[in-house]
């Protein structure tokens, strides 16, 4: 039996919390990429296919040609995903938060803030 969508969310929560912390952008992002994949492994029969990911079930990282600069913030890039935005920053530290759109705003809800290895989080 599969396990649910949101189960595996936070499983992939719980494990990136586990980790160290990461030292630069590409190493939290890998981390990410990683963890979100072995969960996926782990927890579903559904193979690595991203083109499927409309239709298959699993859930994919969020892809490095989606990398945005986000507004403001020096050395903070926005990832978009179906649901979630992951932010990192250049120093490791990561924040994952899951967006709703209300009405006409879109508010969003912290799932995993953690610290670069320098001790500093995101918007920092």
């Amino acid at each position: 039996m599969e396990s649910s969508r949101e189960f595996r969310l936070l499983e992939l929560f719980r494990r990136l919390q586990a980790l160290p912390p990461a030292k630069n952008f590409a190493e939290a992002y890998r981390q990410i990429e990683d963890t979100l994949n072995q969960v996926e492994d782990e927890l579903t029969s559904i193979p690595f296919n991203p083109q499927n990911w409309e239709i298959d079930g699993r859930m994919y990282p969020p892809q490095e040609d989606n990398v945005r600069a986000e507004e403001g913030y020096t050395g903070v890039f926005r990832l978009r995903s179906r649901g979630h935005s992951t932010f990192i920053a250049s120093n490791g530290a990561m924040e994952i938060r899951r967006s709703r759109r209300t009405g006409r705003q879109e508010d969003e809800e912290s799932f995993v803030s953690k610290p670069g290895a320098d001790g500093r989080g995101v918007w920092q």
